[in-house]
C-alpha cells in the first residue's frame, strides 16, 4: 500500500518534460513556418548548459537582443534539412505566457526536396524522460513523431501524387 502511495505521489509532483515543434510548408511564401513551445524554466536550464550565463538572456527586456540570443541557442538545438542541405531560419516573433516560451520561426525553402530531416535536441541532455513532439506538414503530407534523448532526429519522405 505504501509503495502505491509513494508512486502515486511521485507521478503527481513529477514535472512534465515536453516541447512542441510544428513545421509547415507554405506554398505561398515558398518557406517553412515553424512554431516552438517550451517551458521557460526548462529552456533556461538548457540555455545555461549551452551558453553559460543566463543573466544575459532577458525575454522581457530588449526583444531584438533576446531574439539574437535565441537564434544562437536554437542553431545548436534544432535543424531542418532539405535532403542533406541545412536550411537557415529567422525568428519572426517570441512571447512568454504562463511559463511557456513561444517562438515563431521561418525557414527559407531549398527547392523541391523529397526528403526532410528534423533534428531537435532541446532539453535532451538534461532530462532522460524528455519528449520533443514534432508535427511536420508539407502539402498533403502530415506526420507527427516523438523525439527523445535517444532519438533526436526524424526523416520525412514526401510522396507526391504526381511522383
Amino acid at each position: 500500500m505504501f509503495k502505491l502511495l509513494l508512486i502515486a505521489f511521485w507521478l503527481v509532483v513529477h514535472p512534465v518534460h515536453v516541447t512542441l515543434l510544428s513545421i509547415e510548408y507554405s506554398e505561398e511564401k515558398k518557406a517553412f513556418d515553424a512554431f516552438l513551445r517550451v517551458y521557460y524554466d526548462d529552456f533556461m536550464l538548457d540555455y545555461q548548459l549551452i551558453k553559460g550565463n543566463t543573466s544575459v538572456f532577458n525575454i522581457n527586456g530588449d526583444k531584438k537582443e533576446a531574439i539574437t540570443r535565441l537564434e544562437g541557442y536554437l542553431k545548436e538545438r534544432i535543424q531542418l534539412l532539405a535532403g542533406k542541405m541545412p536550411l537557415d531560419f529567422t525568428i519572426t516573433d517570441i512571447n512568454l505566457s504562463d511559463n511557456e516560451l513561444n517562438i515563431y520561426l521561418q525557414y527559407k525553402s531549398a527547392g523541391k526536396a523529397k526528403v526532410f530531416t528534423v533534428k531537435n535536441a532541446i532539453l535532451a541532455d538534461i532530462y532522460n524522460d524528455q519528449s520533443n513532439l514534432l508535427i511536420f506538414r508539407y502539402g498533403e503530407f502530415e506526420e507527427g513523431v516523438k523525439l527523445t534523448p535517444g532519438k533526436r532526429e526524424h526523416v520525412f519522405e514526401i510522396k507526391r501524387v504526381s511522383d
